[in-house]
């Protein structure tokens, strides 16, 4: 049953700006006062990942749960987090017990485990959460786990470039067979019959779970990288809270300031769409994950999906939308994910120098 959603995401005002800038500075304080302090770095790890939880997830929920958002304004938030956060927890659990208490997928596999934790490390969190907050798609791989070595930022690169890639080809050739073969469902001013909506409003459930669990496999390496690598039962049950509270978050704000990158995409408020996305984009994730152990950004990977299936249907559909219009519209997250690189990139090269060893 629909029950109608009681807000969605607003654009916040003058009071909460300083409310999250101070928020922010806080959370800058806690971190350097018990790095300097010398709270131990179990604890600070924890008090990172708590934060990583959140802005690893805010980042990325645009790319795996931005189009069930864009699509379902009108179900209720509890029936959301209800269905996200016990996929969340039982796919958590299936890995704690078959490897061994890790909850990485083997993504960490090529990463060593810190001793202690670089305070660049620690903060890395806080700067997700402000880049999320300028709406920028940054690459939480690149930002995060660069930082702490093993398999080289070189690689990480080359692999999510190569995704961008193929990702943008495959978009191209599935959306061009779809307008081809009903290009009338893919004019602006189509509206879907409702009954058709309904059958593919109730598929998009299992499009979203499929697309959820290939995310997880891939990204929650990001987040768990702050913890130890093998958790005992209780440490893997406060893992899940906060996991489960920062999605919590996001749910409630329909997906906060960066939801923005789906919501101009075309037509992706129809249930048809957002499900045909969530299952090409989620077959592409579950590809690469039996490729190889390298992590990869799939924030890459899911902006070239948008690109090429945006510029496909223009070309193909004969919009009223100009070219110039479209490419801007492309080339914009392009752009502000690039910066995110170079953000992370900075970030990275300055760990480097201060932390040579």
């Amino acid at each position: 049953m629909r029950i109608q959603e009681e807000v969605d995401y607003q654009h916040p005002s003058k009071k909460d700006q300083v409310r999250y800038f101070f928020g922010t500075l806080l959370l800058v304080f806690m971190i350097v006062g018990g790095y300097f302090l010398g709270v131990p770095h179990y604890y600070l790890g924890w008090f990172s990942f708590a934060i990583a939880s959140f802005s690893v997830a805010g980042n990325d929920a645009v790319q795996t749960i931005g189009t069930f958002f864009e699509s379902k304004k009108s179900v209720h938030w509890l029936q959301k987090i209800s269905v996200l956060g016990g996929v969340l927890i039982f796919v958590h659990l299936l890995a704690w017990y078959f490897d061994g208490g890790e909850i990485h997928f083997n993504r960490l596999n090529t990463i060593p485990e810190p001793n202690k934790f670089t305070l660049i490390q620690l903060l890395a969190p806080v700067v997700l959460v402000v880049i999320t907050r300028l709406r920028a798609p940054v690459s939480t791989t690149f930002l995060v786990l660069s930082l702490f070595g093993g398999s080289s930022i070189e690689n990480m690169l080359t692999k999510s470039f190569l995704g961008y890639g193929i990702a943008f080809l495959v978009a191209i050739t599935v959306w061009a067979i779809l307008a081809k073969l009903d290009p009338h469902e893919y004019y602006e001013e189509h509206s879907p019959d409702p009954v058709s909506e309904l059958k593919w409003s109730r598929l998009q459930w299992f499009s979203t779970l499929y697309l959820w669990i290939a995310w997880l496999l891939q990204d929650t390496a990001n987040i768990a990288v702050f913890l130890p690598r093998k958790l005992d039962f209780f440490e893997l049950l406060v893992a899940l809270l906060m996991l489960v509270a920062s999605l919590l978050i996001i749910v409630r704000t329909n997906g906060g300031t960066i939801q923005r990158v789906v919501s101009e995409k075309s037509d992706i408020q129809w249930a048809k769409a957002a499900t045909i996305v969530d299952l090409v984009y989620g077959s592409i994730l579950f590809i690469f994950q039996g490729i190889s152990n390298i992590p990869m950004s799939t924030t890459w990977v899911f902006l070239g999906l948008l690109a090429g299936r945006e510029i496909i249907l223009n070309v193909m559909t004969y919009r009223d939308l100009p070219y110039l219009d479209t490419f801007r519209k492309v080339g914009k997250d392009v752009v502000l994910a690039s910066i995110g690189i170079l953000v992370s990139l900075g970030i990275y090269f300055l760990s480097k120098t201060l932390y040579p060893n």
